[in-house]
């Protein structure tokens, strides 16, 4: 498998994957849905709750808020060997305490780990008017998004790499199949219609359906992808897309084992 890099940003990378099956790019997407463990607050312990809200609300609220997540540093809960998911190798304490009147943000949150804290600071949980109280204490813990979405550290997406083809000797130049064209990546050059960005192409096959003579094919090469994956901020996406690929390397090492057994 070759990959390419086509943009990074902290929370959405674009790749070309050449030489891979449909197979192995959505076992690759499925991974990173599922399999790549990231912290969530997974429990909560209310002391005193005034606000308008129900504890099982604020549980819900606060379990949607994305944590940044170490690479290193704590196992799943059935993992850890305490046996209760309480330990500092499984367990990381978000503690809060505020009265208002004032909106309680995620960042009023208070961790026992400076590196695991809110993605953002400004997430709203819940409004407190003036004499309401809100205290608690919140256990994030790590999980995989198969098992709940509060653990599905982002989204991954691709699509087969678009082929665009102008015949230039049938082509004449009427500029029909640039002006239909809803990503714009057709152009006339030299009195010929030229591909001037083909990984921008939605295969819509707009092009085609206004050249009256057929002068332009659209299709794609199975064998190549764009792929896309865009985080919660948990983890980097290059990070995301790598512990996906590590966690498929130690399923199919798991699945030798087992066959070796038969």
């Amino acid at each position: 498998m070759e990959v390419k890099i086509n943009s990074l940003t902290d929370q959405e990378m674009e790749l070309r994957l050449e030489g891979i099956t449909p197979a192995m790019a959505n076992s690759l997407r499925r991974a990173i849905l599922r399999e790549v463990p990231v912290m969530a607050v997974d429990e909560l312990e209310v002391k005193l709750n005034d606000s308008a809200l129900h504890d099982e609300i604020l549980a819900h609220r606060m379990a949607m808020v994305p944590l940044k997540t170490p690479l290193r540093g704590y196992v799943l809960p059935e993992e850890c060997k305490c046996g209760e998911g309480r330990c500092p190798r499984c367990t990381v304490t978000l503690s809060l305490q505020k009265e208002g009147p004032c909106l309680v943000v995620s960042g009023d949150l208070l961790s026992s780990d400076e590196n695991v804290v809110p993605v953002s600071d400004s997430i709203p949980i819940v409004k407190l008017e003036r004499g309401q109280k809100l205290e608690l204490i919140a256990l994030a813990r790590l999980g995989l998004g198969k098992q709940h979405a509060k653990w599905q550290p982002g989204l991954a997406f691709y699509k087969y790499m678009p082929l665009v083809r102008v015949n230039q000797k049938e082509c004449d130049g009427c500029e029909d199949c640039v002006q239909a064209c809803p990503p714009k990546i057709l152009a006339l050059s030299g009195g010929k219609v030229v591909v001037t960005d083909v990984l921008k192409c939605i295969m819509c096959r707009m092009c085609e359906k206004v050249c009256k003579r057929g002068a332009i094919r659209v299709s794609f090469d199975d064998s190549r992808f764009i792929f896309r994956v865009e985080t919660n901020g948990s983890l980097r996406p290059e990070q995301l897309f790598l512990q996906a690929v590590k966690v498929l390397a130690e399923k199919c090492g798991e699945f030798e084992k087992l066959v070796e057994k038969l």
